[in-house]
């Protein structure tokens, strides 16, 4: 890893403007999300990698003209340069968060545009635009910007993916200031700056509406579908082991899609797909194939392919095992049905850097059990071993079967105009959990919805859940520094 001068020399030359993001975009009628500008009083890293350090600053715009915030860059601090230091925590202000954007735009009023939904492989189409100095949170959530403007009401902005907030604080001239805690978290509603559209399948046997409340997601973002909300709520099943006991939960402020029939809306056709960058699926207690005909499936795969991204647990592996595509089901070898009582101690995979990363911000947030491992209960087994360049992330240690999982999209890589793949290159990604979220729902959401404390099993699904939000890269690599457009 990089640590000394040079790094920086580097960075300068291969710097990262654009956020590690959703793809692709598609005009939908929520509308365009500029992100308002907050103000805060302050009291008083380079893009990540796999080790949770913070090597340096990239610079970015220089003072043209006496104009933007690069005009206000004292040059004359010698050693001792204007410097911002802080942690950017999640909409909740309770966890920080790793691998986020934090920068100073020259001109905050000219941010560029975040457009909800996707239909293009474009891996990290969300620039950060023109900006003086930038970084990225380390393992900790922390960072570290240095070279930055002296004056007041200094734009700070926080971005990863679609996610974007933006803050003002006052800087001191030559001096470091620590930007307070719960200042820089990433917004819980459209008022405080942009959000991913996603979409979310309730199920019986999972609580997934109530968890991205815990996110710190406000309940008016819990809308109908296309009812103008960041958080689309969509009716399945609760059929345990494919047994009727009636439905998932609906949406207590309007009326859920229905998706409790073959003729659900959410995935009837690729384009319906592409009003959302991500799409969030709750165990149904069963596979509920009724509901998912294969051409649901196929709709499902080609949108993955084109940039879309899915957050899918335990019996909806059946949109990868039964697949009608054969690249979906050669991703892992797949037990299919499993109950989901499993409970103990689990390990954290980190043969990878991110695995790695996972494991150090669990243990910085106070989640990991005695020799590192996390205890985790209503663990499913759906998944024994994953096929390469499937990542595994958490597992049983006694059996080695995958308990979380991830994999680019397309499949192997992205295909070249002359057929070849290019691999580590892709344009969304899918991700399975065995791990269940706080347990059976108890009633419509958001109103059924308690505020309680999230468990580490809900700690680690909140880390997996942002990861899955930034730029689609090759996750057995640290995210990469990705070089200016020309």
């Amino acid at each position: 890893m990089l640590r000394d001068e040079a790094f920086g020399l580097v960075a300068a030359v291969f710097l990262a403007v654009v956020v590690f993001g959703g793809c692709g975009s598609k005009t939908n009628n929520v509308g365009d999300d500029a992100g308002e500008v907050f103000s805060s009083s302050s009291s008083g890293g380079s893009f990540g990698d796999d080790s949770g350090t913070t090597p340096g600053t990239t610079p970015g715009a220089t003072c043209v003209n006496g104009m933007g915030w690069a005009c206000s860059v004292n040059k004359a601090c010698g050693s001792s340069p204007t410097t911002l230091t802080g942690k950017v925590y999640d909409p909740a202000s309770k966890n920080p968060l790793y691998n986020v954007a934090v920068f100073i735009p020259n001109d905050a009023s000219a941010l560029p545009t975040i457009t909800p939904g996707t239909n293009s492989c474009n891996t990290c189409d969300v620039s950060l635009g023109d900006y003086v100095v930038a970084t990225t949170t380390d393992a900790t959530g922390s960072f570290t910007l240095t070279g930055v403007p002296t004056g007041k009401a200094v734009p700070v902005v926080v971005q990863i993916g679609k996610w974007r907030r933006v803050v003002s604080v006052d800087t001191a001239d030559c001096q470091t200031t620590a930007i307070s805690k719960g200042t820089l978290r990433l917004p819980g509603n459209k008022s405080e700056g942009s959000l991913p559209q996603m979409a979310l399948l309730t199920g019986g046997l999972d609580n997934l509406g109530c968890f991205m409340k815990k996110l710190g997601i406000d309940t008016k973002e819990y809308s109908s579908p296309h009812g103008g909300g960041r958080l689309d709520v969509y009716q399945g099943l609760n059929t345990p082991f494919d047994v009727p006991l009636g439905n998932g939960p609906g949406l207590s402020s309007g009326t859920a899609g229905n998706c409790t029939k073959a003729s659900c809306p959410l995935w009837a056709s690729k384009p319906n797909l592409e009003y959302y960058d991500i799409v969030l699926l709750a165990c149904e207690g069963g596979e509920a194939n009724q509901t998912k005909p294969a051409a649901g499936k196929q709709a499902m795969h080609d949108w993955l392919n084109e940039g879309g991204k899915v957050f899918a647990t335990h019996f909806h592996y059946t949109w990868f095992k039964n697949s009608p595509a054969a690249d979906f089901k050669g991703v892992a070898t797949w037990l299919g049905s499993s109950a989901g009582s499993g409970m103990g101690q689990f390990a954290i995979d980190t043969s990878f850097p991110k695995g790695q990363t996972l494991h150090d911000w669990l243990s910085g947030i106070g989640a990991l059990s005695g020799g590192g491992t996390i205890a985790l209960n209503g663990v499913a087994t759906s998944v024994s071993a994953v096929k390469a360049p499937t990542n595994r992330w958490v597992y049983d240690s006694a059996s080695s079967d995958t308990k979380y999982l991830s994999f680019g999209t397309p499949v192997g890589g992205i295909s070249g105009s002359a057929g070849e793949t290019t691999n580590g290159k892709y344009c969304g990604k899918a991700v399975f959990s065995d791990l269940h979220a706080g347990g059976a729902p108890s009633g419509d959401i958001p109103a059924a919805c308690t505020d309680a404390t999230m468990t580490p099993q809900e700690e680690a699904l909140e880390f997996l859940f942002f990861d899955l939000s930034a730029c689609v890269q090759d996750d057995s690599q640290p995210p990469q520094i990705i070089p200016p457009p020309k």
